[in-house]
């Protein structure tokens, strides 16, 4: 992100039109109707009882339904390749046209090996091993960031190649990845062929949990994912270019925190699987708490050094997007409550909770941009984000205290109480260093801010060891079963 994204900026209305671009992409991951998600518990339950035929069925339904509309979806992406003006508006030259068209284009040609990747992902993370498939994705990650100094060069913006290159990387990390899991697991593709179609015996097994997922996903793109396609719809790309990058911001803790909480979220099947209800309301108390720290700390952090970061980032070009950025930093700041509930009401398939929660977002974001915009402007989008999300965050926490049969003031006392040494101190010393900050577009000034606020997490994490007996257990049972897995 913090490589990347200067080099990508420097032309504001070209990467309007790649953000917009990367933006509908979104439509990929929600192509399985809530079947892929729903099978994924199931054929997670299946292989805690060591039933392998179940769980080839359940991943196999998933990704018949996935193929199906992700095939729609490219043919979507086509037809738009064609008209870009349809999607985006005020294009202007043929220039702009040819790369939005291009980039469509791309889109609709490696929809397939999205497909590929979400089931590869899939059956790593039933094992309780994703973590293979995210060093693949980590090792073509860094290609992909050493490659911007070919295709951004001086006096070059090849930013239609560039995509073109990340596409090729998915293919080579879908192949690894098949490679890896044959070798691994003795897995008989063929086999999963075969039932990579519909069956009503599956479909009737995971349709309850399936079609609520697929009224939350409806709505999540409502709330998440439709606001740089309406802005770049009605605004242009310039607007657009100014609220991407301080999303991107939003973005990465989405990603880091999907991958962190995304194995937990598995594991809580294993206890459905085995019913043992005891020792899923453990884990997910432990959960709650042990993650406080990982979530509202670097979130702080970034929403306190957020004028340093977008200045020395990617320069005062994008100055607007300063406060969109500290809003969207605070966006995820207590998401330790939605992931843990959101797993409990997965694993537990409490459909209701999950319409309520979805519709409360949604509803709440677009009437508050629909009726501020006029006098907030771009700060409309980013402001209601935030407000839905703690809106849904109360609701969340609520939900956790009848699960694990604790009060609300003692489920936030748990959390509070060893935090609050090591969160003012890291308040106090990012406030203090700002007034230090470098306030122009380098790379070794953007290291200084970042390098600084590295700093600044590592101590508080420090401080948190010593304020917090759970977490000082934690990790000393987890650096003693490294060092014995190591010997």
């Amino acid at each position: 992100m913090f490589i990347v994204m200067p080099f990508l900026s420097k032309s504001p209305g070209t990467y309007g039109i790649y953000a917009i671009c990367i933006s509908i992409t979104i439509f990929l991951s929600y192509a399985d109707l809530g079947f892929l998600r729903a099978g994924q518990k199931y054929a997670t339950e299946s292989y805690a009882r060591d039933d392998r035929q179940s769980e080839m069925k359940f991943i196999g339904f998933g990704a018949f339904i996935l193929l199906l509309f992700s095939l729609v979806c490219a043919i979507i992406f086509f037809f738009l390749s064609l008209n870009p003006e349809i999607l985006i508006k005020n294009l202007g030259n043929h220039e702009k046209i040819k790369i939005a068209s291009d980039l469509l284009l791309i889109l609709a040609c490696f929809t397939p090996i999205t497909v590929l990747q979400r089931i590869f992902s899939m059956i790593f993370d039933i094992r309780l091993e994703g973590y293979i498939i995210q060093r693949l994705i980590l090792f073509s990650s860094l290609v992909s960031i050493l490659s911007v100094f070919y295709f951004f060069r001086e006096n070059s913006y090849e930013i239609v190649l560039y995509f073109l290159f990340l596409q090729i990387l998915n293919l080579l990390v879908v192949i690894a990845s098949a490679f890896l899991i044959k070798k691994r697991y003795e897995y008989d593709f063929v086999k999963l062929l075969k039932y990579t179609r519909f069956n009503h015996e599956v479909y009737v097994k995971v349709k309850g949990l399936a079609y609520s997922g697929l009224y939350v996903m409806v709505v999540w793109i409502i709330f998440y994912e439709l606001d740089q396609i309406v802005i770049g719809k009605f605004l242009g790309v310039e607007k657009v270019a100014l609220y991407s990058i301080a999303l991107v911001i939003s973005t990465f803790f989405r990603s880091i925190f999907g991958i962190i909480f995304s194995p937990f979220s598995v594991q809580a099947n294993y206890y459905v699987g085995n019913n043992d209800n005891t020792g899923l309301k453990s884990f997910c108390l432990q959960m709650y708490s042990l993650s406080a720290p990982v979530v509202i700390l670097p979130t702080i952090a970034f929403a306190l050094i957020s004028n340093s970061l977008i200045i020395t980032w990617v320069g005062p070009s994008y100055t607007e997007s300063i406060k969109l950025a500290i809003l969207f930093s605070l966006l995820f700041s207590a998401c330790f409550i939605s992931y843990t509930s959101s797993m409990i009401l997965v694993a537990t398939v409490r459909v209701k909770e999950m319409y309520i929660i979805a519709t409360i977002q949604a509803l709440i974001f677009w009437i508050g941009v629909i009726t501020t915009y006029s006098f907030l402007g771009l700060f409309s989008f980013a402001l209601f984000k935030l407000i839905a999300t703690f809106v849904s965050e109360i609701y969340y926490i609520f939900i956790l205290s009848d699960f694990v049969k604790l009060s609300i003031i003692d489920l936030i006392v748990k959390v509070a109480y060893p935090i609050l040494i090591p969160l003012i101190f890291l308040m106090l010393s990012l406030t203090f260093a700002v007034e230090f900050f470098p306030n122009t577009k380098s790379s070794l000034n953007l290291l200084i801010v970042l390098g600084t606020t590295g700093l600044c997490l590592g101590i508080s994490l420090f401080l948190y060891y010593f304020t917090s007996l759970e977490f000082r257990n934690f990790t000393k049972g987890f650096v003693s079963n490294i060092l014995i897995s190591k010997s």
